[in-house]
């Protein structure tokens, strides 16, 4: 009969002067960051994509604004209608449009409290927005990755978007708001996490999951001594197998 390796090699077993055989996965396998997210199995959110999550909650939201807009200042635009048209029929100068202050107060406030309950108690509470849902992102702690965040660091994180209703009727700071929530939305382009400057207030990251690939068997089929693979680092130093010989 000719000889047979055992089924189990025994610490160190292989031929002389060969290194100990590492653990296999290695240490650390499937934990700890990566150069694309922030542990195995998960990716930073890239621009394109939450661009695309973003134009799916503009249309979510511009939907009900339009509403509220005719709601609230019906009663103005219907008589100035009327003044444009009459003034085209005359070849006269039609007549600025002006809302009353009430109504754009009124405006304002329901948008931010709409902005505020959207992309930040629904983001606390769901880990996403409907847009980022659609794209396959969600947003969680930068400190835990199983988490979303938290009710109020969320709401600081949403403060782009109710912040900025808020300030977009003021004159003077209605313009710098709006170029500092193009900042914070153009950062996420050359953060190395992708983080735009919103997300960086929150303590925040914007995630999408990956198939993180299996790990490779201890050692090629057949192999009498169970050679580990050479998918991680340092496995070139092992020499080539010996033949199974008698």
């Amino acid at each position: 009969m000719s000889w047979q390796p055992p089924s189990t090699p025994p610490p160190g077993y292989g031929p002389p002067g060969y290194p100990p055989y590492p653990a296999y996965p290695p240490p650390g396998y499937g934990s700890g960051p990566t150069p694309w997210g922030p542990a195995p199995g998960l990716a930073y959110a890239g621009f394109w994509r939450r661009v695309g999550g973003y134009l799916i909650d503009g249309l979510i939201f511009a939907v009900p604004a339009v509403i509220l807009f005719f709601v609230i200042f019906g009663s103005t635009i219907s008589p100035w209608m009327t003044a444009v048209n009459n003034a085209a029929q005359a070849g006269q100068t039609a007549p600025p449009l002006v809302l009353p202050t009430s109504g754009l107060v009124t405006f304002t406030v329901l948008d931010a409290v709409a902005g505020l309950l959207y992309f930040g108690v629904l983001v606390s509470g769901w880990g996403s927005t409907v847009g980022q849902r659609a794209v396959g992102v969600r947003v969680v702690c930068q400190e835990d990755t199983a988490n979303s965040l938290p009710l109020g660091r969320a709401v600081l994180r949403a403060i782009v978007w109710w912040g900025a209703a808020l300030l977009s009727f003021v004159p003077g700071l209605s313009d710098i708001a709006g170029l500092a929530v193009l900042l914070a939305f153009l950062w996420v382009a050359w953060d190395p996490r992708k983080q735009g400057l919103h997300d960086k207030l929150g303590g925040a990251l914007v995630l999408r999951t990956v198939a993180l690939p299996a790990p490779m068997p201890y050692g090629p089929m057949g192999s009498p001594y169970g050679y580990p693979p050479t998918a991680y680092p340092g496995a070139s130093q092992y020499p080539p197998e010996p033949p199974n010989t008698p």
